[in-house]
This record gives structure tokens, C-alpha cells and sequence, in this order.
């Protein structure tokens, strides 16, 4: 009697199938009845996976329509509704039918508990990350599902879209019981870089997605050197025998299949039924391989404790170790990295280097074994993921791993990165400009490249492997500042003016109006030897509702009504959504700027306005901050 092999949390599986809902559940789906019918025939074949999602569905406003389908498909079936295994995930959004990722830690839960409703209120089966959200912290993702997990709402856990060093995070906060990523002769990069031989390693079943490679691509099949003459052999389609070479490799690997018709079904059966004997397999490897790499296989065994202590806060020593200096674009991480650099240290950088952060490992075990055992590496390392490898890299050559943790608050950042624009440039700079010096500049990244920075930012640790995290907290060096000088902001819309015609903003000088008691309030401020400075942002120029000339007599006009000296006028043209440059309130480039222009200091100043921009851009370049109703109501 032949004993089916066993899949994991899966279990014993005659066929190493699963039905993949995705088609059956989105654009182009088939209607439910017709959806149902394919289900029943994959289950009457011996099919006993199926996998589904919360966003298997046309957009938004359809979500877990797959789940929903996939219940009420099994409860309609004669065979045993028990021996199935329902797969979902979650973690993804669809607004207007996009695939966005959305796995925030309270969008988790609330989804998770549809889900549960949508599948018939059992705890689930097997639920799966959709894939690591680059807004949040993985951390926090993988906290939330192990929270979900312990209230009992969910039986296993698992990941999609991952690799291995996401697998080994993902493994402090919960057993990790299946991986499921992109598989095929087409594309194997889940076998090259080691993920496929983890899930062996580990017991746990690998589910194989798009296993003939993508709607896309499957076309390509029919061309395809390795299949072509594999096909004629078996007397098969290419495509069923890519599908029973990707079978082939055996467990843990389950093909994840579509299809939207019965007769799909079949074939997907029939090419699991093909067995390939030794001169098959000769064809195969003769083309395409599913082995890990050597480095990747190096990367399997677990993350070992450091080679040797290391003591807090040395600096720059003579002893061999690799420096890991990690912070917010902006931080200052540099002018840190030139002491470590000066005692003979060697600097790997991807922005003076070229290339990814992956890119730097091999150079920097290069170093390592050629004897250069004092190595400092200044990127950004935000998450565990992406310091994962330079750890692993040098316990392997013996060398202890210093983190050097550049504590430097956001504001402080963004304040270093409008200084160095102004530096280089003289200037604030637009959305457009600034995504073109990102590419020949990086040390000037964007407002967006900070943003995603500290949204998943995840603390270095020592069970990461470092043999120690130093913390660097944050101290700005004093600039000049003007004897006696004392700056008073003022937004100008909504807070000194407003317009006849009733519009948010002026088009024309003669559309303004100040409101009441602004001359006699300032003419007190002005007295008391403060400096009046407009700050402002001014869209309308972006959308052509008005033009730079126009705001420009505007302010002037605002200016002359007041009746008093005005020392400064800074305002933003660019696009309100999305905020791409640093001069659009609440980022702190108007008042950087006009600080250095004026020779005053930020955190002496006062900033009035009347909308919670206002607010944050005070806050942004340390300046107090004062209502405008409070303001001049008082």
C-alpha cells in the first residue's frame, strides 16, 4: 500500500495540488455557480488544498468574496469537508482594484475577523502574511498575527512573498507552518536563494504560486528550451510539463494552480499523474536547476552568537570587527564614519559604491577573507531583514559585529537634509528636482524616502547577533545667529487675511482683506524689536489656479495693508499631494531658509497660524507655536 507523503500542517496529500482562487475571484471571474463547479472538480480529483485571501476580490468594497466562495463551495460538496484545507491571507488592500499592501496591525485584526465570519466562524485553518508591508514595521506585523494566533482566532501561521531572512524573524514570534512564494521553471529565485530548502529543512509546505510562471508569461512556455523537448518526450503540452518538472522536486513543494474552467483542472491532474525517470531529469538540469546557491545554502543554518564580546562605546580600535552604522537618511551617520575611516578601517557605502545593499555583502566577505578585518558599513539598515545578511556574512569570517545606532529624531533629519539642499544649491528645491538628484545625489533624499524610513524602522538589537548596540543620540552643532534677532512667523491666509470674494486664497490684490486687529497686535510685536517673516504655502501655483507672479503682488498688496516692515516672505508653489519637496509647511524648509537668509534662530521663534500644518511646521524647526484665534484674540 502506498503511503501519501505528508505536507506538514497540511498533512498526508495524494496529490501535491491546491486550487488557487485568485481567478475565480477577481476581474474576469466566473460567476458563482460556474466558480463552484470548477471547486467541485478539483475537489472530486483528489485536490484537498485550496487557497484563498481577504482580497481575492474586484476592489475594496468585494473583499473576501474568495473566502466567502471557497466556504460555501466546500459546504456544498458530498465528500469530506473536514480532510480540506482552506489557505488564506491577509495583510492586502484593493482600492479601485489595485493590489496595495495594508497590514498595519489593527487592519490586520479587523480583516482577520471577517475573515472569520466570511469562512464560517471556525478559527482558520492556515493564514498567511500576504507579504511584508514596507510602511510598517515587520515586527509589528508579525506581532499582531502571533497575538491573533494566541487568542485562538487562528489554528497556523504562515508567509507569502518572503525570503529567508524574513522567515527567520518571522520565527521569534511564532512557528512558522508554510511559505508561500513565486515557483516555477520560469522563475526560480525562491529556490536559488534558499527559500524552498528552508521550508524543507524546517518541515513545512512550500506553496508554489503562478507554477507556470504568471498569466503573463506562460506563453513563453511553449518556446522554452527545457520544456519544449520535455513536452515531446512525455507527449504532453509544455505547460503540463513544466508543471510535473516543478512536481517533480518533490516535497514540500505544493503547486498552487489557477483555473476557471473544469477542464483546467484536469490537466493540472493529469500533469501531476507524469512521472519523469532519470534521462527526463538529465534534460531538465541540462537547462534549469532548483538548487540553492552555495551562499545561499551557507545562509540556512541559524544566526550563532557572536564570535567575541565587544565593549560599549570603544570607537575605532585595532581589533577586528565590522561596524554597522544605521540611522535615518540625514542623521549625521558620515561625519561619525570619517573617525573610523581615519584609523584604517575600510568603508562600504552603497551610495559612493553603487548598487543594493545586497551588492555590499559579497564585498564585504571579500574583505574579510583577504585579511581587511576592520570594516565599517554607513547605510540606512532600517530593519532586521536588511541587516540580516552583513551579520551572517562576518560571523561566518570569525568577525564580531558592532550596531552604532544613530538615535537622531526626525525632525533633526529633515533639518540636515534642507541644510545640505541649501549647501549645494542655494536653494529649496521642487518635487521634480528632487527625484532627479536622488539618483545622482542620495545624500539629498526626498520627504517620501524618510517617511518610509522611520515607518519601518525596527531597533537593532542584540539577538540579531551584534556583540553590542551602541546608541548615538543626536547633537546639532550651534550655527551663527544674528545679535538680538527675534523672528515672528506668520502664515498669511486664514491667519492675517482673507479674501472679498469668499475663495480660500487671493488670485488678485484687490480680492484681500486683512481680518481684524492684525496691524495693532504685530505694531506691538514689531515695537518689542521682533522681525516679521511670512511663511505660506501656495499650491494654487502648482495647479495654474494662480500664478507665482499674482501670489508675489498678493503678498506685497497683504504687505501694504498691514502697514508694517515685513522682513521676509517664504512661500511654496508645489503640488500639495504628495508633499514631495521640503519647503510645502509642515516641512521645516521655509523656516530653515529663511533662518539662514535672516540670520535668526529657529527655536527663539515664534510661529502664529491657524491650521494644524502650522502647528507641525513649528514644531519641525523647533519654533513655539501660537494659535492665531489666541494669537490676536489676546
Amino acid at each position: 500500500m502506498t503511503t501519501s507523503p505528508t505536507y506538514g500542517v497540511l498533512g498526508p496529500l495524494s496529490l501535491p495540488l491546491g486550487l488557487g482562487l485568485l481567478r475565480l475571484s477577481t476581474e474576469g471571474r466566473p460567476d458563482e455557480a460556474a466558480a463552484i463547479e470548477v471547486i467541485h472538480r478539483a475537489l472530486d480529483a483528489g485536490i484537498r488544498v485550496l487557497d484563498t485571501a481577504d482580497s481575492y476580490a474586484l476592489d475594496d468594497k468585494d473583499l473576501h468574496y474568495g473566502e466567502r466562495l471557497v466556504h460555501k463551495a466546500v459546504a456544498s460538496w458530498g465528500g469530506d469537508a473536514a480532510a480540506v484545507r482552506i489557505v488564506t491571507k491577509v495583510g492586502m488592500a484593493r482600492p479601485k482594484g489595485r493590489w496595495v499592501p495594508a497590514a498595519r496591525p489593527e487592519r490586520l485584526r479587523k480583516e482577520v475577523e471577517r475573515s472569520l465570519t466570511a469562512l464560517g466562524g471556525e478559527p482558520i485553518f492556515l493564514l498567511l502574511l500576504h507579504g511584508n508591508d514596507p510602511a510598517v514595521p515587520f515586527e509589528d506585523q508579525l506581532g499582531a498575527l502571533a497575538a491573533l494566533q494566541r487568542e485562538g482566532k487562528v489554528r497556523h501561521l504562515g508567509l507569502c512573498n518572503v525570503d529567508v531572512a524574513e522567515i527567520r524573524q518571522a520565527q521569534r514570534h511564532f512557528d512558522v507552518a508554510a511559505i508561500q512564494n513565486e515557483l516555477s521553471v520560469l522563475s526560480r529565485a525562491s529556490a536559488t536563494d534558499g527559500t524552498l530548502a528552508l521550508a524543507a529543512q524546517l518541515g513545512i509546505p512550500f506553496l508554489a504560486h503562478r507554477p507556470l510562471g504568471g498569466h503573463a508569461k506562460t506563453e513563453g512556455l511553449l518556446k522554452n528550451r527545457a520544456m519544449k523537448p520535455l513536452a515531446e518526450r512525455l507527449g504532453v503540452s509544455p505547460h503540463e510539463a513544466a508543471l510535473a518538472t516543478l512536481l517533480d522536486v518533490g516535497p514540500p513543494v505544493v503547486a498552487l494552480f489557477g483555473a476557471t474552467r473544469p477542464e483546467r483542472v484536469d490537466a493540472a491532474v493529469r500533469a501531476a499523474a507524469l512521472r519523469l525517470d532519470e534521462h527526463d531529469r538529465a534534460l531538465v538540469r541540462a537547462k534549469i536547476s532548483f538548487s540553492a546557491t552555495p551562499e545561499a545554502e551557507a545562509s540556512l543554518i541559524p544566526t550563532a552568537p557572536s564570535p567575541r564580546p565587544l565593549a560599549p562605546g570603544a570607537g575605532a580600535g585595532a581589533e577586528p570587527e565590522v561596524v554597522v552604522v544605521l540611522g535615518v537618511q540625514g542623521a549625521g551617520k558620515t561625519s561619525l564614519v570619517d573617525g573610523y575611516l581615519a584609523a584604517g578601517y575600510a568603508r562600504l557605502n552603497r551610495d559612493v559604491l553603487g548598487g543594493t545593499l545586497d551588492d555590499l555583502v559579497p564585498a564585504l566577505a571579500a574583505h574579510l577573507a583577504a585579511g581587511q578585518q576592520r570594516v565599517v558599513l554607513d547605510n540606512t539598515y532600517p530593519t532586521r531583514v536588511s541587516r540580516w545578511a552583513v551579520i551572517r556574512a562576518a560571523h561566518a569570517a570569525g568577525v564580531p559585529v558592532r550596531a552604532v545606532h544613530m538615535d537622531t529624531p526626525m525632525r533633526d533629519a529633515l533639518i540636515n537634509v534642507v541644510q545640505r539642499v541649501l549647501d549645494r544649491h542655494g536653494r529649496l528645491l521642487g518635487p521634480d528636482e528632487m527625484k532627479a538628484l536622488a539618483k545622482e545625489d542620495p545624500n539629498l533624499p526626498p520627504p517620501q524616502a524618510l517617511s518610509r524610513w522611520a515607518a519601518s524602522f525596527e531597533p537593532p538589537s542584540l539577538d540579531e547577533g551584534f556583540a553590542v548596540v551602541d546608541i548615538v543620540p543626536f547633537q546639532r552643532r550651534p550655527g551663527p545667529v544674528m545679535e538680538g534677532a527675534r523672528a515672528l512667523l506668520l502664515d498669511v491666509d486664514g491667519t492675517l487675511r482673507r479674501t472679498l470674494s469668499g475663495e480660500n486664497y487671493p488670485t488678485h490684490p484687490d480680492d484681500i482683506e486683512l481680518l481684524p486687529g492684525r496691524t495693532e497686535v504685530l505694531r506691538r510685536w514689531v515695537d518689542e524689536g521682533y522681525r516679521l517673516y511670512f511663511v505660506s504655502n501656495q499650491s494654487g501655483v502648482a495647479s495654474e489656479k494662480v500664478t507665482d507672479e499674482a501670489v508675489r503682488r498678493c503678498f506685497d498688496r497683504t504687505i501694504e495693508l498691514l502697514g508694517l516692515p515685513v522682513a521676509g516672505v517664504a512661500f511654496c508653489p508645489h503640488p500639495a499631494f504628495p508633499a514631495g519637496c521640503f519647503c510645502r509647511k509642515p516641512m521645516p524648509g521655509l523656516g530653515i531658509h529663511l533662518a539662514r537668509t535672516h540670520g535668526f534662530d529657529p527655536a527663539g521663534a515664534i510661529m502664529v497660524g491657524d491650521l494644524e500644518s502650522d502647528a507641525k511646521f513649528a514644531e519641525a524647526i523647533g519654533a513655539q507655536y501660537r494659535t492665531a484665534e489666541a494669537f490676536f484674540g489676546g
